[in-house]
């Protein structure tokens, strides 16, 4: 793992979401230049600090350290992370849906 890979990560999320370093500190409780610190890596957030970040962008801790990679995107993350909570009714109608959508 990258010695910054932590800081780079958040930037990522945080682009993605299309938020400030400023607008995240504040979002998740923190003084205004966290994020930017954590980013640049001058500091490194705690567990709790992180598990309040991936909250914040709704994932886990598991998805966070995932390797960027992967086949699945942020997106379809957070989508399968949902699926559980969804009635098997209200599922086969998103099988559907998505079918149609791939055509």
């Amino acid at each position: 793992m990258d010695k910054n890979f932590i800081g780079e990560r958040i930037t990522s999320l945080r682009l993605a979401e299309g938020i400030s370093e400023y607008q995240l500190s504040k979002n998740i409780g923190k003084c205004n230049n966290y994020i930017n610190k954590v980013s640049s890596g001058s500091i490194t957030p705690t567990w709790d600090s992180l598990m309040i970040i991936c909250d914040y962008f709704g994932i886990t801790l598991s998805q966070f350290f995932n390797d960027e990679s992967s086949s699945f995107s942020l997106t379809a993350e957070k989508i399968q992370a949902l699926l559980p909570l969804i009635s098997e009714e209200n599922l086969t109608h998103l099988l559907m849906i998505m079918k149609s959508m791939k055509e």
